[in-house]
């Protein structure tokens, strides 16, 4: 059902959309005919302008130069024709003014460098605007002095001059401009020709009034001789004076266009001082410059805002779903990137086609490349080759707007975190700006004062110094916002300061808390500055628990201590204080008296080992041993200690494995310390073993020495911390049923660690492990 009814939504999308962009293509085809009209007509307003006119004012002095030359049949200089030079002595009166202004030139140098700036600028009018009129449009000049006539074309332009009938008539020029000068090279008469003549003379008179070389030349030499006429040279003592005429003497110029020409002429205008450029060139490229200055380029941009609007608004449609599909997820930058070129470069696409459809250029085609095609279906295949290129244009318009439909179903927020690189730059530099700032704020806030501040005090003042550098970059604005920038600060420091004081107060109340003997004070709390000194207080406290902790438990120790030591002295001293109660009784036998000295001196055996066991861990708690260190072959030690209680063992029911390295492991140890060692081992064994089982003795050389392993399984279930086996008094057995004193770990341990190793005790269940390492 939910396949169905997305398959129907991107129908009714994909049939919306193409419906639109072929609307919008209809609707700038109807465009046409309006557009035709209006570019009909185009040529002919600019041929009025001033920027054109212009032309036929500098193409006057350029042929004026070519038809005297044509005449003479020799070289003429502009120089000889608009620049007039007077060289005069200097007066008494003027040599006695001490206020002329005098040239650091030559008047030669001064001659040749005005002659060459005019031969300059009218070769460079020459070369920018003759040769374009030559190509575009028929000119004649006549020469009323000699006859001379000089023109461009084989049709009879002069005759516009001499027959007035064929100038209204018979002429096949639709424009001209003819301009007569007097002998005196005044302008004597001007006859036009034109859809709007009276708007024609009107500006031509005032162009050709302008004197415009004279104030060009003028503007050229500026620089090196300044704005007067009149230049004086201070080592010659003369004067030099020039002037500018722009008039040609007892000359016509004819600029005229038949209707071909003036279809046929391209006139775009320029930055230079020419203004309009004149070209010939194709007739559809030339009127597709008419058409984008009659308004063929604000239609079609007014109707890629309409596509785009009516696309933004069908996303508001349930129904649609096109700006939904993964296809159309594109980068924001690269969609506006896209749209800017189309908004602007497919302008000329969209005129060209304009100009192909209302001219024969689509009906040339056809019959040159499909001569089998009817004619009468030429207007139907054009109308459909424009809307197939308006189609794909309009049509990958309205996909780039389509790309931007999301945004109203996710927000403009999103869409742009999603969407837009900018915003993603922006959102990661300003993340890693804030984190930043936020870094040296932690850093401020956090300064160690145990150790030394200069990086910090550094960044500081470079912030600082590029702050006070950016205001003074703003001139007077500066004050005012350095004035800001104070308050700013002044807030910062005040917030700063008590911050410090805030974090002064928590390290004033932990350590009040301690010295009050709560060792349990939490140091959660930030300290800032005072931070090093959190972590060296909380050692302190660390270790003032561990001395209490330690002291408590030296307290029970010595408790049990007692206890355990009052229990096994009492024992054997009962036992004995009872034996001797009988014994001194009357009526006891020879037998019986003999089995009661022997329980005695059981007992007092026992009491004897108890008092050395305590002898032996007093000594070695206070390190009052000496040791006599001898070269030791540990192997053979754990063995003979074996062998001196094999008899107990097999009581015992145990069964013994040895894992020994073959070669001998050499240790420089105290012999007897070491032995005693092992024999407390083994008889700790023997007592608490599990009987019938096996005890795993395992040895393995190291580089510096043996790991030693002896492994048994216990009779009863061990319910005591392993590392407590080895304190003094403590048994496997916490009823304390067997004999012995809960010495044996203990002072095997002692001695071990007398002799710089380790004795560890583990219990894995009940498994009971020691472990040594020398």
């Amino acid at each position: 059902m939910l396949d169905t009814k997305s398959t129907g939504s991107k129908k009714f999308s994909f049939i919306a959309a193409g419906g639109i962009v072929i609307a919008c293509a209809i609707v700038f085809m109807c465009f046409y005919p309006s557009l035709e009209k209006r570019a009909a007509g185009y040529n002919s307003v600019a041929l009025r302008e001033e920027q054109m006119l212009v032309q036929f004012y500098q193409a006057n002095l350029a042929l004026n130069k070519s038809v005297l030359e044509k005449s003479r049949q020799e070289q003429v200089r502009y120089a000889d024709l608009y620049l007039e030079l007077e060289e005069e002595d200097l007066s008494r009166d003027e040599l006695a003014r001490g206020n002329l202004e005098y040239v650091d030139k030559t008047q030669e140098e001064v001659k040749d460098f005005l002659e060459n700036r005019m031969e300059g600028l009218l070769e460079e009018w020459k070369n920018g605007v003759v040769d374009g009129l030559a190509k575009s449009m028929d000119y004649c000049v006549i020469d009323h002095d000699t006859g001379e006539v000089l023109k461009n074309t084989g049709r009879s332009i002069e005759k516009l001059y001499e027959d007035k009938a064929f100038k209204n008539e018979e002429a096949p020029y639709e424009y001209y401009v003819m301009m007569t000068y007097d002998a005196a090279g005044n302008l004597a008469r001007i006859a036009v020709r034109d859809e709007a003549p009276d708007e024609l003379l009107k500006n031509l008179q005032s162009v050709m009034d302008g004197e415009r070389l004279k104030y060009r030349f003028k503007s050229q030499i500026e620089y090196e001789l300044g704005e007067k006429t009149e230049l004086y040279f201070a080592d010659e003592k003369k004067k030099l004076s020039y002037r500018i005429s722009d008039g040609p003497e007892n000359m016509t110029f004819i600029y005229a266009l038949t209707r071909e020409q003036k279809d046929s002429i391209r006139l775009s205008y320029s930055n230079s001082n020419s203004g309009y450029i004149m070209t010939s060139g194709y007739q559809w490229e030339n009127k597709a410059m008419a058409y984008l200055n009659v308004g063929a380029e604000q239609i079609y941009q007014n109707i890629l805002l309409v596509l785009a609007a009516l696309a933004l608004l069908i996303t508001r449609c349930k129904r649609y779903c096109l700006h939904r599909l993964s296809g159309v997820k594109l980068h924001l930058e690269v969609t506006l990137f896209a749209m800017l070129c189309m908004m602007f470069g497919t302008v000329w696409a969209a005129v060209d086609l304009i100009c192909y459809t209302n001219s024969t250029f689509f009906p040339d085609a056809y019959g040159q490349y499909f001569p089998f095609f009817p004619v009468q279906f030429y207007d139907v295949v054009t109308i459909l080759v424009n809307m197939a290129v308006l189609t794909l244009i309009f049509g990958f318009w309205y996909y780039l707007v389509t790309t931007l439909g999301e945004v109203f179903v996710v927000g403009p927020k999103e869409f742009l975190k999603e969407r837009s690189l900018l915003v993603r730059i922006f959102i990661w530099s300003g993340g890693k700006v804030s984190r930043k700032i936020d870094q040296l704020k932690e850093e401020i806030l956090h300064v160690d004062l145990g150790e030394k501040a200069e990086k910090t005090i550094r960044k500081l003042v470079i912030l600082n110094f590029l702050i006070l550098g950016v205001m003074c970059c703003i001139w007077i604005f500066g004050w005012a916002v350095l004035a800001v920038y104070s308050v700013i600060l002044y807030i910062m420091l005040k917030k700063y300061v008590e911050k410090i004081q805030e974090q002064y107060r928590k390290l004033l109340e932990a350590t009040g808390s301690i010295a009050d003997g709560n060792l349990q004070t939490k140091l959660e709390d930030d300290w800032g500055v005072f931070e090093s000194y959190k972590e060296e207080l909380s050692e302190i406290q660390n270790g003032f628990r561990a001395a209490v902790d330690e002291e408590v438990k030296s307290q029970k120790m010595k408790t049990e201590l007692i206890t355990n030591v009052s229990h096994d002295l009492k024992t054997p001293l009962t036992a004995i204080t009872t034996y001797i109660e009988l014994l001194e009784a009357e009526n006891i036998s020879d037998d019986q008296r003999k089995e009661y000295l022997g329980v005695l001196k059981k007992k007092a055996e026992r009491l004897k080992f108890l008092i050395e066991d305590l002898f032996e861990v007093s000594k070695a708690s206070s390190g009052n041993i000496v040791l006599n260190p001898v070269d030791v072959d540990i192997c053979n030690l754990i063995r003979q200690v074996y062998l001196e209680y094999e008899d107990r063992v097999e009581e015992a029911g145990l069964i013994f494995r040895f894992r020994l390295p073959e070669e001998k492991v050499i240790l420089q140890l105290d012999s007897q310390m070491t032995y005693r060692v092992f024999e407390n081992l083994y008889t700790n064994i023997i007592k608490y073993a599990m009987p019938h089982t096996r005890v795993y003795v395992n040895a393995d050389r190291t580089e510096k020495g043996i790991n030693i392993e002896l492994k048994n399984m216990s009779a009863v279930e061990l319910n005591v911390p392993p590392e407590s086996l080895t304190e003094r008094f403590v048994r496997g057995d916490s009823a304390r049923n067997t004999e012995g004193s809960g010495l044996g770990l203990a002072i095997a341990t002692s001695f071990v660690e007398l002799q710089r190793g380790k004795l560890k005790v583990e219990i894995d269940g009940d498994l009971f492990k020691v472990k040594i390492c020398w």
